[in-house]
């Protein structure tokens, strides 16, 4: 701006875009504290309620959260392993096994926690499969559809895959699937590393911090500005003074 005159339209129009994103940063912080605050809110109403006891029926929507019990068995077919999935800064999988419910065929996709990589990828590990009829506890967990390269999703009978796409494995699983995801409860025998996210207003608060910090750069960055504009025109008015003097 020191090159231009601040009142140069190309200055006035890169000051708006650089305000624009100030502000626009500011209010995209604000919405990540709503929708963690979201998140909170939606935990602590449902932290303390009785389980739901899932069947052949496919939920309904807004279960989120809920903790959930299933009768059934771990179906032999159909797992695989969730890709770069960290712990401790350590790179692994998540392992997701689905689980034939009790009666009937439908399954539910069970998340039995994180295991490391080890060694190379061309030899992945392959968990153990619980056999037996059992009874799981945890919590449903709905999955959003992540960024992926993958020109096309993968097969039902894939090992590795790159999302939790809970649509596009139904699509190509030869059953039902419920639309949520269990994560296994952290005291049950047949899961793997499971330190699940808990929601806290710590990161609300962190958001809302983060949002008055660019609103701040905002206001700064245009004091600034303003104190350029107002040089510039005591600039242009003192050679005028001058000559009425004379």
């Amino acid at each position: 701006m020191s090159a231009r005159r601040i009142s140069h339209p190309l200055a006035l129009l890169g000051a708006a875009v650089v305000c624009t994103l100030l502000i626009g940063l500011g209010v995209w912080q604000l919405q990540r504290a709503e929708e963690k605050q979201a998140w909170f809110d939606s935990y602590a109403a449902r932290v303390k309620e009785a389980p739901i006891q899932i069947t052949g029926g496919l939920l309904g929507p807004d279960r989120s959260n809920f903790a959930a019990e299933v009768r059934g068995r771990f179906d032999g077919e159909g797992q695989f392993l969730w890709d770069n999935r960290t712990h401790r800064g350590q790179p692994g999988f998540h392992v997701i096994t689905p689980f034939v419910i009790a009666p009937g065929e439908t399954r539910i996709l069970v998340d039995r926690g994180w295991i490391p990589l080890s060694g190379s990828r061309e030899n992945l590990p392959n968990p153990e499969i619980p056999a037996g009829q059992k009874t799981v506890r945890g919590r449903l967990f709905e999955p959003l559809p992540g960024f992926t390269l993958e020109a096309r999703p993968p097969e039902y009978d894939s090992t590795l895959r790159q999302n939790l796409d809970l649509s596009a494995f139904a699509d190509s699983a030869p059953y039902t699937v419920q639309p949520y995801v269990l994560r296994l409860a952290a005291d049950h025998p047949d899961g793997f590393v499971r330190v699940w996210p808990v929601p806290d207003q710590t990161a609300v608060r962190r958001h809302e911090a983060y949002a008055v910090q660019w609103f701040g750069m905002a206001v700064v960055f245009l004091a600034v500005v303003g104190a350029m504009w107002r040089r510039e025109i005591k600039a242009r008015r003192r050679p005028a003074r001058n000559e009425t003097h004379e």
